[in-house]
């Protein structure tokens, strides 16, 4: 999202952009000119409760916001909101962009809380994904003043797809079966647990292909084998654009069973819609999955953790063609109205501007 924010931003030709992230592979900062952005990627200390610390990225934050006119600040990043506290936002505005709240952090969560208000109430704009997400949100509630609503945008991969690109191996396990697909790091809050419970369920026509990797894999295939579905579930591992792509190609609906607030969105979600898939996902309370896929409309939403509601709705809208095109044309009309690419960057372009204008 940020790369495509990013090259969006600069090709309004208002702007000049520079990126500060974290880099996994390498030992050193480096700085890279990347299609016209300044990349500045800093190397990873360590890891704690999954968030990456990095003095590195502290002082390249520092050093990029000091000649910036807009610093926008992606979040939960608690080395970013540290950065943000020390940071004198005098000629600058500073956009939080709230992607989730911190959720079972543990002691991370306590510590990130009040600085978390701080820089919310020194923010001059709140950018969030939903409206669902904003409300449900404890912490953003003293500051919806300050807030913006702007979805998620991405580009169409759909366009000069080729369902043809898959590997020969996956190809014969699927054995010309309708794929039900689900993408996602192998972790607890993914959720696709209920998915191999609900492939007990699954007409034998389909096949689930879950692709990702992540430290849940040992334990998902030993649930495989568990429950006697090796024939109807396939975890796929971590897949190329190329493969992955060619699988959303092919794909007769998309899943996403995902089990509490940490999807805060399901991005993934809008690039099923722009292949025109049916989803069937998780009615996740204060999330915006729900929001995103329209029940009845784009798909059917359906009670979190429910494997066989799951079954139940994958059936129902695979044993009809005409409910399965009817949700799938409107997945696809949904993504070209809401959640585009140039949409999203158009918006938050706006809010842009709106930030600097107060300084007239």
């Amino acid at each position: 999202m940020t790369r495509s924010l990013a090259n969006g931003v600069l090709s309004s030709g208002c702007y000049n952009v520079s990126v500060v992230c974290f880099e996994k592979n390498t030992q050193a900062l480096s700085k890279d000119l990347v299609e016209g952005i300044n990349v500045l990627r800093c190397p990873i200390s360590f890891t704690f409760f999954s968030q990456p610390f990095s003095l590195r990225y502290l002082l390249a934050c520092w050093s990029q916001a000091k000649n910036a006119s807009v610093v926008h600040l992606h979040v939960p990043n608690f080395v970013a909101l540290f950065a943000a506290f020390f940071i004198k936002f005098k000629n600058n505005k500073l956009l939080i962009h709230w992607h989730s709240d911190v959720l079972k952090k543990g002691l991370l969560g306590k510590v990130l809380r009040p600085l978390e208000f701080v820089i919310l109430r020194r923010a001059n704009g709140i950018v969030v994904t939903s409206h669902i997400y904003m409300d449900a949100s404890i912490t953003l509630a003293p500051f919806k003043e300050k807030i913006t609503v702007v979805p998620i945008g991405l580009p169409d991969a759909s366009q000069g797809c080729n369902a043809s690109l898959l590997p020969p191996v996956l190809d014969s396990l699927i054995d010309g079966r309708k794929i039900i697909l689900a993408v996602g790091r192998l972790v607890r809050y993914k959720g696709f647990d209920v998915l191999i419970r609900a492939a007990q369920e699954l007409n034998k026509d389909s096949v689930f292909v879950i692709v990702g990797d992540g430290p849940l894999q040992q334990e998902l295939q030993q649930a495989i084998v568990y429950f006697g579905v090796e024939d109807c579930v396939l975890l796929a591992g971590r897949l190329s654009d190329t493969i992955l792509h060619a699988l959303l190609e092919r794909a007769a609906l998309y899943c996403l069973p995902s089990t509490y607030r940490a999807e805060a969105f399901g991005v993934v979600l809008l690039e099923a819609m722009a292949f025109g898939l049916p989803i069937v996902a998780s009615d996740i309370p204060g999330s915006g999955v729900p929001w995103v896929n329209q029940h009845g409309i784009t798909g059917l939403n359906v009670p979190v953790g429910d494997a066989p509601a799951f079954a139940n709705a994958i059936n129902m809208i695979l044993d009809s063609e005409d409910l399965r095109k009817k949700f799938s044309r409107n997945a696809r009309e949904r993504y070209l109205s809401e959640f585009t690419e140039e949409k999203s960057v158009n918006r938050i372009l706006d809010v842009y501007q709106k930030l600097l204008a107060d300084n007239k």
